[in-house]
């Protein structure tokens, strides 16, 4: 971002709302700064560990480049923020399958160190969900969004995602109990 002088226009990242384009490259500093650390752990969620920093350079390439597109709406913006990084991470799994050459790599990180027997089995359930369904939990439980945030991200209307997140829900719950 260094190269980039004061004058160049982007969306102002610090005012709700307002045409993208009218704020400065100091302006996309200071939201790309508030943004990165939820990215970063986005990443170490879904990437392995040592591959989490340089998702995040990649996201934050990719939303300099489209700085010009920022939503004016904060909401809209983290949501926005949050589909290139799931973008990059899809890419990213895709990359490594092929460089190992031993099929698709788990779309779920997984956790540093030892875990408690109650996390190893919310990451079974979690795993036995199909992977848009995990995702969405992921979405909402992990990263914070509502249940219609996330399903924007996957493509999905807010009924059809809420839908799917009380029937992932209920299969956990399932799952957790016969554990």
């Amino acid at each position: 971002m260094s190269d980039a002088t004061p004058e160049t226009p982007v969306a102002d990242p610090a005012a709700g709302s307002g045409p993208a384009g009218s704020a400065t490259a100091d302006d996309f500093e200071r939201y790309a700064l508030d943004l990165m650390p939820d990215l970063l752990r986005y990443f170490v969620r879904r990437v392995p560990a040592d591959d989490a920093e340089d998702c995040l350079s990649e996201s934050l390439a990719i939303l300099w480049r489209r700085r010009t597109k920022l939503p004016g709406d904060a909401t809209d913006r983290r949501a926005w923020a949050y589909g290139v990084a799931r973008k990059v991470a899809a890419n990213h799994r895709r990359k490594l399958a092929r460089r190992r050459e031993v099929g698709p790599v788990p779309d779920t990180a997984a956790p540093a160190g030892d875990l408690a027997p109650a996390q190893e089995q919310a990451l079974a359930a979690l795993a036995a969900l199909n992977q848009r369904d995990r995702e969405l939990i992921r979405l909402v439980i992990w990263d914070g969004f509502g249940v219609g945030e996330a399903g924007r991200l996957l493509g999905l209307g807010e009924a059809t995602a809420r839908s799917r997140y009380a029937r992932a829900k209920a299969r956990l719950r399932s799952f957790l109990a016969g554990a």
